[in-house]
């Protein structure tokens, strides 16, 4: 075998490679088909000796060499588009990894800790009521607000549903609690569980649960004051709080999703030009005559400079 021809095979199996490359990248059959039948057509070379060596450096001249330049822009302009997939990917995993590193695990243990703090301190504000006097701190219920408002109290809420009309209640200068609702804390022992928080631009509303019984009551926190919510609950969602963190998390999780999904279609999508000219290619090869026509080489076999005119943006 002369070195002509051996430079000859070298190319042909290089150019082989590039296009499985590609058929690879793009998982299209028709271009899939096309690397199969240009490989039978090197193979057929590489078993017979007596073939005309120079027809098939023509052959990829012709064909081969114009369709890997195309597929090799449109290859190149798809990862200039996934690029921005991937960075934006990779901005949400930095995010999703900081929250999650910051996340507070031990909520629902105080939430359970601050219904006993909250029973506790409306039995003392009970005693406080009867004896005339006002001795209690609310910084021993207000510690909890002020750590976990901001990251857990919904904020989402009908305002008007959480902050009610004035009822006949019980005043005093720093706070003032509804004479109907302090009746039924005392029947229950002031013993209440901690539903959930709301956050509503400034102010914030606490929902509670008087122990063994449907009433439900609101600590409106900026104004002090404690009333028995009547309303139909229903209105409202007074499912457990959960961490804002933990819900961005789960939205960056399901971005992310998308713009793989996303990624995986865009990069496999072809405007229907290229298609029909990846058609047109895969015809032209399966309609030769591999032993008496493939290498008469003329102009009407030049199908692919066209594909190199395509606007590569649709």
């Amino acid at each position: 075998m002369s070195d002509e021809v051996v430079s000859i095979m070298s190319q042909s199996r290089r150019r082989l490679t590039k296009l499985k490359l590609l058929s690879n990248f793009f998982e299209n059959i028709d271009i899939i088909s096309i690397y199969i039948k240009t490989d039978i057509i090197h193979q057929l070379f590489k078993d017979n000796n007596t073939l005309d060596f120079s027809k098939l450096e023509l052959f990829h001249l012709q064909y081969t060499d114009s369709l890997i330049e195309l597929l090799t822009k449109l290859k190149k302009k798809k990862e200039n588009d996934q690029l921005a997939f991937i960075n934006e990917i990779n901005i949400n995993n930095q995010y999703i990894n900081s929250f999650e590193e910051r996340k507070v695990d031990d909520f629902e243990t105080d939430r359970k800790i601050y219904s006993g703090v909250f029973s506790e301190y409306l039995r003392n504000l009970y005693q406080d009521l009867a004896e005339d006097k006002f001795s209690q701190d609310w910084n021993a219920v207000l510690y909890f607000q002020k750590k976990y408002a901001v990251e857990y109290y919904r904020t989402d809420a009908d305002e008007s549903k959480l902050k009610l009309d004035p009822k006949p209640s019980y005043e005093y200068p720093d706070f003032s609690i509804e004479r109907k609702l302090l009746g039924r804390l005392n029947i229950q022992n002031f013993k209440v569980r901690f539903v959930c928080g709301y956050r509503i631009g400034t102010e914030e509303y606490e929902l509670f649960r008087i122990f063994q019984s449907n009433d439900h009551f609101i600590f409106n926190v900026e104004a002090r004051k404690l009333y028995l919510i009547d309303i139909e609950l229903a209105d409202l969602d007074i499912s457990e709080n959960q961490s804002n963190q933990v819900s961005i998390i789960n939205q960056l999780k399901r971005r992310n999703e998308d713009l793989e999904e996303t990624m995986e279609e865009n990069k496999r999508f072809l405007s229907e030009d290229v298609q029909n000219v990846l058609k047109d290619y895969l015809r032209n090869l399966e309609n030769i005559d591999i032993m008496s026509k493939i290498f008469d080489v003329n102009e009407e076999t030049n199908i692919l400079r066209a594909m190199l005119n395509l606007n590569l943006n649709n």
